[in-house]
């Protein structure tokens, strides 16, 4: 397939893709698994991957029919000066042959090629299940991102409306009572003013996450309204193995390892092929020949066997055979480098899951305390005591919000290293 042709693919399938999404909007209040069940679904994101695996499996049947009946027809204008000198004679030679071949024994042509074939297809069809696997991260990455902006936008709201009403209280007694300076009140103005523009700001974001999740949805011109909360208790629970067993599992099953092992076995079996186009082939020949002059000593039927023997390759042979070793050294080469990333990026997610976990703890005792000094609040407004009942409340929920974030990153975690490992993602 080319360059062009997949462009022209990719892009008919991306409009229709948006075209059909626009009447199957999902229902709200949206949950986490009904927007996951759309990851499956045609995306722009996964078209690329999805045309590979039909390139893949072309060429693997192809191959499968490799031999198969093959017909030619050939067509010769010859003319051949059998006259004297300075005659003109001239005899018409001309003749057209139309042979049907079969090949009956290539050697090992075939079956390279085959290989080479299906160890392809193999690799299109695991990088398949990656990209949805990522798409079901991002998917997920999105919608969190919805549910912390909506946190943010209520410690943010919460924060400017007590500036506001500091404000408005200082001004209202400054104008009353003359009891405020007016540069004091201009400076709560300023800070009102500062937390309003914070608070546009997060509210704007809010928009945009809901945009953007759309989109990974795949659709260009919804905006979810209502989202609910997922239990990602199950990801918060799993205890943080040691990181030597988390490599060990992730070594085993990783996908990108996976994926270099496929380049290493594809480049062997390309050079197995390369070397096979020098075997010998056995093929069955009809062929049927009308010639222009008329001779007793050509056949117009003929039937046999057809055995071709390739000599002469010389350093043509050589050379292939070197490529073929070099491009084995370089996927073998690019396996043991694949390798070294997968440690270190194993390391990576292992830390991030021992940090998440520390986070977390601060997080929930964080939020204990917010939650006790809010009823205390509460009870002191209650009781028409001196009160910060206002900042009590926009502290508590800046608490949510940092703890539900550090939930969602955990899940997130743990989501990338079940997609390395081919584990399902969000399966619940």
């Amino acid at each position: 397939m080319t360059k062009s042709r997949r462009c022209i693919l990719v892009l008919w399938l991306s409009a229709f893709v948006t075209a059909a999404a626009a009447d199957d909007y999902p229902t709200e209040p949206l949950l986490l698994s009904n927007a996951l069940s759309l990851a499956d679904k045609p995306h722009p994101s996964t078209i690329d991957s999805e045309l590979d695996v039909e390139e893949a499996k072309i060429n693997s049947r192809f191959y499968d029919s490799y031999n198969q009946l093959n017909l030619t027809a050939e067509f010769v204008p010859w003319r051949v000066d059998r006259a004297a000198p300075n005659t003109g004679g001239a005899i018409d030679d001309s003749y057209a042959t139309l042979r049907l071949s079969h090949p009956l024994y290539d050697f090992g042509r075939r079956s390279s090629a085959k290989s080479r074939a299906n160890v392809e297809l193999e690799k299109a069809q695991h990088n398949l299940e990656f990209v949805q696997a990522q798409r079901r991260i991002e998917i997920m990455r999105r919608y969190f991102d919805v549910l912390v902006a909506d946190l943010d936008y209520g410690v943010k709201n919460e924060k400017m409306t007590l500036g506001f009403l500091v404000y408005n209280r200082y001004q209202e007694e400054m104008e009353l009572y003359q009891t405020h300076a007016e540069v004091d009140v201009l400076q709560l103005e300023t800070n009102y003013r500062e937390l309003f523009l914070v608070r546009e700001e997060a509210r704007i974001n809010r928009v945009r996450a809901r945009r953007s999740l759309g989109l990974v949805l795949g659709f260009s011109d919804y905006v979810p309204r209502d989202l609910i909360a997922p239990d990602v208790s199950v990801y918060v629970e799993r205890e943080v193995p040691e990181f030597e067993d988390l490599l060990e599992q992730v070594l085993e099953n990783n996908f990108h390892m996976k994926q270099a092992e496929f380049d290493l076995q594809r480049a062997i079996k390309a050079a197995e092929e390369s070397n096979s186009k020098y075997n010998p082939q056995l093929d069955a020949v009809l062929e049927a020949t009308e010639w222009r002059r008329e001779t007793g000593s050509r056949n117009s039927t003929s039937v046999g066997i057809r055995f071709t023997v390739p000599l002469g390759s010389g350093e043509q042979k050589k050379r292939d055979r070197r490529i073929g070793e070099i491009e084995i050294q370089r996927a073998q080469a690019q396996l043991d480098e694949t390798e070294y990333s997968v440690r270190q990026r194993t390391f990576d997610l292992w830390k991030a899951l021992t940090l998440h976990h520390v986070d977390l703890a601060a997080a929930e005792v964080r939020l204990n305390f917010r939650d006790q000094y809010m009823d205390r609040a509460r009870t002191l407004y209650e009781l028409e005591e001196r009160s910060d009942l206002g900042d009590a409340q926009a502290e508590l929920l800046r608490a949510l919000l940092e703890n539900d974030r550090v939930r969602y990153e955990l899940t997130l975690t743990w989501s990338e290293i079940d997609a390395l490992m081919g584990n399902p993602v969000y399966p619940y």
